[in-house]
């Protein structure tokens, strides 16, 4: 009898390790954003002083850093979610090639808005 056999991809130790990772991170920066737009639309937080909070380069690592996260959990879960439910490579291939596209589309735009402000 041969070993274990572990999916298709053959690393999902690997894999699972780097969605709780990322889940982690999730937990530790959401809500720190939450609590920032919150703080914004409270009117506690003028436009100018925003600005001036997300000028700094420890905000603009810690949005690279939550923006790799979500990014990471997000394409990991879709994934699995895809692989279980899409039985088709024919039609599982093109959606998450598709997804993939989008979502790094998404996380570059919002990565030169961040970082377009260095200065």
């Amino acid at each position: 009898m041969s070993g274990a056999r572990y999916g298709t991809a053959h690393n999902g130790l690997n894999e699972w390790y780097l969605q709780r990772v990322s889940a982690v991170v999730l937990a530790i920066l959401l809500p720190l954003l939450f609590a920032l737009l919150m703080d914004v639309y409270s009117g506690g937080l003028t436009q100018m002083a925003l600005l001036s909070l997300l000028d700094h380069f420890a905000v603009r690592l810690l949005h690279t850093l939550l923006m790799l996260a979500l990014l990471t959990h997000a394409y990991l879960g879709i994934r699995v979610i895809v692989e279980d439910y899409v039985h088709r490579a024919g039609v599982r291939i093109p959606l998450m090639t598709l997804w993939l596209v989008t979502a790094l589309s998404a996380g570059i735009w919002w990565l030169s808005i961040i970082w377009a402000w260095a200065g």
